[in-house]
């Protein structure tokens, strides 16, 4: 009778919540408890298979941000949540039954309106357990020895409050978001209260490091949203900008300021370790005989266990700091980087050409497209007259700007192509470093294996199996007056910094051909309309957007025509202007053993040792 009871009234309260009756596909984490009172109905407890439930749906949002439509890759976090493609908790299958509805419009834009790093991170933890029917806490800390809990040397909590506390769903998102800061963070592992916390430390393991761990460097908070086969980690974060703009551009560039275990410090070892990969420290319902919810409680580190509580980056940062090496599995790794990479690779060796003809074919299908819009761009302009610059703040830049400029311009695909680039590079460069790490890693097939010992044969060969590919791949442009042009990836990448994203140009500028060089002689004048009227030659156009053809990172404030320096901003090199200085000067044997490098290896740990 109790059971036929508990889910007469969970059928009640789902119905009373905007819950449907609809079968599902099976829940990873099916209901099992109840509540009468709280900001929102509980139905589950966190465990290991929410978390990959949990991380599944951050994973969406990441994608989608950096791959979806124009509009999702500038949706902010009202947008996100509204757009059923975005977020997979506005699917019934997704979101399970019984369930929670989707927040009002009010909780949603109490969010929005305080989004910054640390705020996102609650924010869509909070959001995720309110839909699921999960509990969902936060501290409230000080800082050990008074001041900034920001900027404070450690903080420790005094007290934690959890949705349960609360009988308003939007009162329990204000304060979780604009009462908690990164200073909640600042918590070092068995530190005083630690077991309050909101977050702790988490093993270096692709079975505990998911999307929806987070990573904190000093002052600011981001969330893992995808583990690369290489081992790479990209991140979803956000920062104090008026703007609200979440972004996905931080990969292992953020991943710095680790501090050190001091085991010499016998009464604090782990004292300022708070930086690094952090999980949230999942609460856990108490329920009486009934599965009712009595009380909501944090995990202990012994309960968080089961998550990957772990304090090894700590201690693997203190042997890299002593010895200059860190030393696993037989292998030496000189920095943390080369040890997050080897703990979450995929299975899989890295396959080099693999990884030069992908990113070749992507390319090539982008450039096709951009020439199909900046052949509609120069059709637009001439049939209807020049596009106004648009400086009119941060909803209207030449980013987010709507109207002819919105359709016509390319300002914010050729960004995110030359971010795909960069992105390339730093895949390439995380590759060669594998030669000395694992070599047996890389999948050398299509190169010759005996002519590649050192990270220099590596680079050398990349390099010409990279340009080799680059020459190969071609596509085809089309002229202001209409004529086709074969362009291969290879000569497009030396003008990677030089396509004009200005849709009032003609294609010869739109492909890079400078108006002071003799390509784009006898090219017609096509000015550029600015606010308040005024119009700017092509030629002044051109050269005024110089600043913003360099960037690999969108502006997300104004992006005004007048004031961006002409010269002496910074430019990033291209692969061979980086690589090859970079990896040069390693010696190779005069002989290399056959077979190359890896198998050598392989048959050096196979041969048995002579007995003496």
């Amino acid at each position: 009778m109790r059971i036929l009871n508990y889910f007469l009234m969970l059928l009640m309260v789902s119905m009373l919540w905007g819950g449907s009756n609809q079968a599902f596909s099976e829940d990873p984490n099916p209901a099992c408890l109840h509540s009468d009172r709280g900001a929102w109905p509980l139905y589950r407890q966190w465990n290991t298979a929410e978390l990959r439930h949990f991380s599944a749906w951050i994973s969406r949002i990441y994608d989608r941000k950096a791959n979806g439509t124009v509009a999702q890759r500038l949706a902010k976090l009202e947008q996100v949540l509204a757009d059923p493609d975005m977020n997979l908790l506005l699917d019934p299958a997704f979101v399970g039954e019984p369930c929670n509805p989707q927040l009002d419009l009010e909780s949603i834009r109490a969010m929005h309106r305080v989004v910054d790093c640390h705020k996102l991170s609650m924010s869509l933890g909070a959001y995720y357990a309110c839909r699921r029917g999960l509990p969902f806490m936060f501290s409230h800390v000080r800082a050990v020895g008074g001041g900034d809990i920001r900027t404070a040397d450690a903080t420790y909590p005094v007290g934690t409050v959890s949705s349960f506390d609360y009988s308003s769903a939007l009162q329990f998102f204000v304060d979780a978001t604009v009462g908690t800061c990164t200073g909640n963070l600042r918590v070092p592992p068995y530190a005083k209260n630690a077991e309050l916390s909101d977050t702790c430390p988490i093993a270096l393991n692709r079975n505990y490091l998911v999307p929806g761990c987070l990573y904190y460097l000093d002052g600011h908070v981001l969330i893992l949203a995808k583990l690369e086969p290489s081992g790479n980690v990209r991140f979803l974060d956000a920062t104090t900008s008026y703007t609200r703009d979440l972004y996905t551009f931080n990969s292992m560039n953020v991943v710095t300021g680790i501090t050190p275990k001091h085991s010499e410090n016998k009464e604090d070892p782990y004292a300022g370790c708070f930086r690094g990969f952090r999980i949230f420290r999942f609460p856990v319902a108490e329920t009486d005989d009934e599965g009712k919810v009595t009380r909501v409680r944090r995990r202990t580190d012994a309960e968080m266990a089961e998550f990957g509580f772990n304090t090894e980056q700590y201690e693997k940062m203190e042997e890299l700091v002593k010895e200059g090496k860190i030393t696993e599995d037989g292998l030496a790794f000189g920095s943390m980087h080369q040890l997050i990479r080897y703990r979450l690779r995929g299975g899989e060796p890295i396959s080099v050409s693999g990884l030069i003809r992908e990113y070749a074919a992507r390319a090539r299908e982008q450039l096709i497209a951009r020439d199909a819009a900046v052949q509609e761009a120069w059709a637009e302009v001439r049939a209807n007259g020049p596009i106004e610059f648009p400086d009119k703040g941060a909803d209207w830049n030449i980013y987010t700007a709507g109207g002819r400029w919105g359709r016509y311009a390319t300002a914010l695909t050729d960004t995110e192509f030359r971010a795909a680039y960069f992105e390339f590079l730093e895949e390439a460069d995380a590759a060669i470093q594998w030669l000395d790490m694992q070599s047996g890693h890389l999948d050398l097939k299509g190169f010759n294996l005996h002519a590649i010992w050192s990270t220099s044969d590596m680079a050398w060969a990349f390099l010409a199996e990279k340009d080799k590919v680059f020459r190969d791949t071609a596509f085809e442009i089309t002229d202001s007056a209409g004529a086709k042009k074969a362009m291969t990836l290879f000569e497009l990448e030396k003008r990677i910094f030089d396509l004009s994203f200005d849709p009032n140009h003609p294609p010869e500028l739109r492909w890079g051909m400078r108006p002071d060089t003799g390509e784009a002689a006898g090219l017609p004048e096509s000015p550029t309309p600015l606010r308040g009227g005024k119009m700017a030659s092509m030629a002044d156009a051109y050269n005024r957007q110089a600043y913003y053809r360099s960037l690999s990172q969108r502006e997300i404030g104004e992006t005004p025509y007048a004031d961006q320096p002409l010269t002496g901003f910074p430019v990033r090199q291209i692969m061979n202007d980086y690589l090859w200085p970079k990896w040069r000067g390693n010696p190779t044997p005069p002989l290399a053993p056959h077979g190359g490098r890896a198998a050598y290896e392989a048959r050096a740990v196979q041969k048995p040792r002579k007995e003496k």
